[in-house]
């Protein structure tokens, strides 16, 4: 009787890792399924919440360099001095340009000899790529609803020094972490 009963268990052993591994088989529309959930969430977090941007050319190195792959926070955000943005095509050189954001609404900024001016105060600027630089002179308050934006790489940069102030609607969103080159991942 105990080597039947001990068969037995061995048998209805071997059923239920028959019925473990035919459980593990997932219905193909189970994966089907999960594979829309897993696309339609990154479709609406890449509109709506962030996106990837490539940076084009060379005016905000050392910070960013051309081809440089980057993440923009878009929910919810506002430009503030300091962010690194990305603008849209919606201005005088009919593409998305990535900036500083120097000032906002209301700030007098003033720029000259080499040397930007907010609000009176001389700015300390760590990120700027070259000592000495040049370029156009300005003298403004940003009007409502625009920022003013400058490139890191000042002396290879066309920014609000020649296109004037830019609307705030515009601002795409802030870079928030630099992935590729993985080498030089950083978050800003």
């Amino acid at each position: 009787m105990q080597e039947k009963s001990g068969r037995e268990d061995a048998e209805q052993a071997d059923r239920q890792e028959g019925n473990r591994r035919t459980e593990k088989k997932e219905n193909p529309r189970t994966w089907i399924l999960s594979v829309l959930i897993t696309i339609a969430a990154t479709l609406l977090f890449c509109n709506f919440v962030a996106r990837p941007s490539r940076v084009i050319g060379v005016s905000m190195q050392n910070t960013c360099h051309d081809g440089d792959l980057v993440l923009l926070w878009e929910l919810q955000y506002h430009p503030q001095r300091g962010d690194i943005v990305v603008v849209n095509s919606d201005n005088p050189l009919q593409e998305n340009l990535i900036k500083r954001v120097i000032a906002v609404a209301g700030d007098h900024i003033v720029v000259s000899n080499g040397t930007v001016t907010r609000n009176g105060k001389k700015l300390t600027e760590p990120y700027v790529k070259e000592q000495p630089w040049s370029g156009t002179d300005v003298d403004l308050t940003v009007p409502p609803d625009h920022v003013f934006l400058m490139g890191d790489n000042r002396n290879h940069s066309t920014d609000s020094r020649e296109i004037g102030a830019v609307a705030a609607s515009d601002v795409i969103g802030k870079v928030v972490v630099r992935l590729y080159p993985f080498t030089t991942i950083r978050t800003f």
